[in-house]
């Protein structure tokens, strides 16, 4: 007997018409009648399906011996589906609640770091790393909530024409999906390639290659085998299954940890550079911080192993270990970028003939390495130094009687102060011009002129030099 006629007997052995069996397997008619008439062959993978609904072995089929009785599996189960919009919709507002939930965190765990940032000694390139991760993370969620909303509600329209009738068997099911009583598709799920189950209480959906089964369980048997799929699977990972007890907690502690770490970091390096004054140095407390999204990520690999819940750990464990790791390398980045010498002072009480006090600290940074973009002058310099209390007392004193600090700037000089210089957040301020030897006074003519700014600070106890060059019209 040729293979078309075997195809042929397998065919009406088991009911099928032409069409219904083109159907299972997503070919034509007159594919299946080409076939019966011996003019093409079916391909590898018609052959291996062909296998499966006829219940025998592609030695059986390609043979030329004669036919063997097919020996068809019963079902153990039986069920037939059909979803309503408001089940589809009730199934929908079920699946998004994740969706939102992680997102609400996400957005509430950024605007916290974002507005404890502010008004700290944060530089605001940190400010701005925080507020970029917000708006891209929500701009992150907002399109996969929408993609996943237009892939649904395309999915429900076909929904809500078809029905589902699954037949179970001990290893696997079989899905016909029927469109006015016509099959239009068929597929054969192994138990074992299961990846997925959510559980959401009157609805079990059953996850394999990016496809989606939606099972009723109030129609289901007590003992129903699609129970017995998701048990004896071990790669399934069931949604609804969390961690219990001192795993849980255990969870939700890391997890809530791992996100706080880069304020706790911020919060000891400001605490830090209250004392030293060396907030980009201090950087390097950041470090210190990986270590709890790094146990994060393993212990979500331990639930992963258990069966349990562990993406989000995952997720915020790797973004916080990321982000950990570059704020820390600031403090090496930007080392050479500043100096500690008290020479800026040295020059500015010589020229100036001013006496500054002791200081605790002073931070210089050199501007003539790179390009500059700023709106007025060419910079040379900032130094910003840091004193006790007590050790400027007795300058204090004396600031508002010396004629050399001015506490109000006139407007006709602002064109000549450096864009350092705001009296709005200084006391006290110096303009010296290192050309013409002048103290708070615009040049009688044109020219390029050298100028430093001092900056005095009494609530802070801070100063500040500028050197600076700036080009002025008469």
């Amino acid at each position: 007997m040729t293979v078309g006629e075997k195809i042929q007997f397998y065919r009406k052995q088991i009911g099928l018409s032409q069409d219904e069996l083109g159907q299972k397997l997503l070919v034509s008619r007159q594919t299946v009648s080409l076939w019966e008439m011996n003019k093409t062959m079916p391909t590898v993978d018609n052959l291996l399906l062909l296998k499966e609904i006829f219940a025998v072995s592609v030695d059986d089929i390609l043979s030329e011996s004669n036919p063997v009785e097919s020996k068809r599996e019963l079902p153990k189960e039986s069920y037939r589906f059909e979803y309503s919009a408001a089940e589809l919709n009730d199934i929908f507002k079920k699946v998004r609640t994740p969706l939102f939930r992680n997102a609400i965190i996400f957005a509430l765990s950024l605007l916290f770091l974002v507005i404890s940032s502010i008004g700290e000694e944060t530089p605001m390139v940190m400010v701005g790393m925080l507020l970029g991760i917000f708006f891209t993370g929500m701009f992150s969620h907002i399109k996969g909530y929408l993609v996943y909303k237009k892939a649904w509600k395309g999915n429900q329209i076909k929904m809500l024409e078809n029905t589902y009738s699954y037949q179970l068997f001990d290893t696997y099911f079989i899905l016909n999906i029927s469109k006015s009583e016509e099959i239009i598709k068929t597929f054969k799920i192994f138990a074992t390639d299961i990846e997925k189950v959510q559980d959401l209480g009157t609805y079990l959906i059953l996850q394999n290659g990016g496809q989606a089964y939606i099972i009723k369980k109030g129609s289901l048997i007590n003992d129903s085998l699609f129970y017995s799929y998701c048990k004896n699977n071990k790669k399934i990972i069931v949604e609804t299954r969390v961690p219990r007890d001192i795993l849980k907690i255990l969870s939700i502690i890391l997890f809530v940890c791992s996100i706080a770490t880069v304020l706790g970091a911020l919060m000891c390096v400001s605490l830090l550079s209250e004392i030293n004054h060396l907030f980009v140095k201090n950087m390097w407390i950041f470090f210190l911080f990986i270590p709890v999204p790094i146990a994060s990520i393993l212990f979500a690999f331990y639930l992963k192993r258990k069966g349990y819940r562990y993406k989000k750990n995952i997720v915020v464990g790797i973004v916080m270990t990321v982000i950990l790791c570059i704020y820390a390398s600031f403090s090496f980045l930007f080392t050479d970028i500043y100096t500690h010498n008290e020479e800026p002072i040295l020059k500015v009480e010589q020229l100036l003939e001013i006496d500054i006090p002791t200081y605790s600290r002073i931070q210089t940074q050199d501007w003539t390495r790179g390009t500059q973009s700023l709106p007025r002058g060419y910079i040379y310099f900032t130094s910003d130094i840091y004193f006790d209390e007590n050790s400027v007392k007795d300058f204090e004193k004396h600031l508002s009687d010396d004629i050399k600090w001015m506490s109000s700037i006139p407007t006709d000089m602002i064109g000549i102060t450096s864009y350092f210089c705001d009296i709005q957040a200084f006391d006290y301020c110096i303009i010296y011009n290192t050309q013409t030897n002048e103290f708070n006074k615009l040049p009688t003519k044109s020219g390029s002129y050298r100028l430093i700014n001092v900056l005095y600070n009494c609530e802070s106890n801070t100063m500040q030099l500028v050197e600076y060059e700036i080009e002025y019209t008469k």
